[in-house]
């Protein structure tokens, strides 16, 4: 049976847990809150533990020799509020990756570690999608710290001889997710059509950003750690398509049937411009076929219906921010 550690029980932690677990894996989930009640959610054929608490701390539980992968999916603050702490988003990041690493040399040192960096925040906009071996240009404490956090992995790799990885990840939606976060511009839009308030449009609409939904990137990133492959240190995971923030808005809105109202919001430096990656080196290594925009937006709306999840009504905003928790 495949083990993974996964440290984060967030939006992206909490899916890639129960996506594992229902293949047959037996997952371990630690995180400091549960915000999407993965200690309650049901393992299908594996296994799912959530073990409350910090990620650094509760490593000499799980973590041994059996373990096949760890996925940091947690650690940072988003582009936007990074920038009010600089030092704290790079001490926060950067000592969960230097602690993983460090407990991995000691206690298993053949272990599979995993960062979920982001394509948005260390990548700078351009019209020509973004391969792995492009430069990385970040404007924010955040995508710093993401930046920083690969060149540590790529560290204990070429001196320690450790398995290290980065995934830089697109915009990934499928979710609502808490308002509080100013996290995620799709959930954002949606929050906008089921309440009817006005939705926070930074800019004209017109700068385009890749966004894939939850339901790919999960099956992705376990196609590579389930291939028996070899991994490259960095894969970009995301569809090669830009959307603009416009198109987000009238998907969403058709998919709602409820019409979106924005209101102006003042300009974001990290949030401009074009930026979709090159995923043809994940598409060789894994059989991958994401869903477009529209249709992932569809089923998102079906999966709200389904659960019967309305947000509070409160003053949605337009932040495009990587989901990267």
């Amino acid at each position: 049976m495949t083990r993974l550690v996964v440290i984060g029980a967030g939006f992206l932690g909490n899916a890639l847990a129960l996506g594992a677990a229902r293949r047959g894996w037996s997952v371990d989930v630690v995180g400091r809150s549960d915000p999407f009640d993965t200690g309650s959610a049901g393992p299908g054929s594996g296994e799912l533990r959530l073990l409350p608490g910090d990620g650094l701390e509760r490593l000499p539980e799980v973590l041994d020799r059996d373990v096949d992968a760890v996925v940091l999916a947690a650690g940072g603050r988003f582009p936007v509020p990074s920038a009010a702490a600089p030092a704290a988003e790079a001490t926060e990041t950067l000592s969960l990756v230097i602690g993983l690493c460090e407990a991995a040399r000691s206690l298993s040192p053949t272990t599979k570690i995993v960062l979920l960096s982001s394509a948005g925040a260390v990548y700078s906009p351009g019209d020509e999608l973004k391969a792995e071996s492009d430069p990385c240009e970040p404007t924010s404490p955040y995508g710093m710290s993401r930046r920083m956090g690969e060149e540590y992995l790529e560290y204990y790799r070429r001196v320690h001889g450790l398995s290290t990885h980065s995934l830089r990840c697109v915009n990934i939606y499928g979710r609502l997710l808490p308002q509080s976060r100013g996290q995620s511009v799709v959930s954002a839009a949606f929050r906008s059509a089921l309440t009817g308030t006005p939705f926070t449009l930074h800019g004209d609409g017109r700068q385009a950003r890749d966004f894939i939904h939850v339901d790919d990137f999960v099956a992705a990133t376990l196609d590579l750690l389930g291939s028996g492959r070899g991994i490259p240190q960095t894969v970009n995971v995301g569809t090669g398509t830009a959307y603009s923030i416009a198109e987000v808005l009238e998907a969403v809105s058709a998919a709602t049937g409820a019409p979106l109202v924005t209101t102006p919001g003042p300009n974001r430096n990290t949030d401009t411009g074009r930026l979709a990656v090159d995923p043809s080196l994940l598409k060789k290594l894994v059989d991958f076929e994401p869903l477009d925009l529209a249709a992932g937006i569809r089923r998102m709306a079906r999966d709200i219906t389904d659960g019967g999840s309305v947000p509070e009504a409160e003053h949605a905003t337009g932040t495009h921010q990587p989901a990267s928790k």
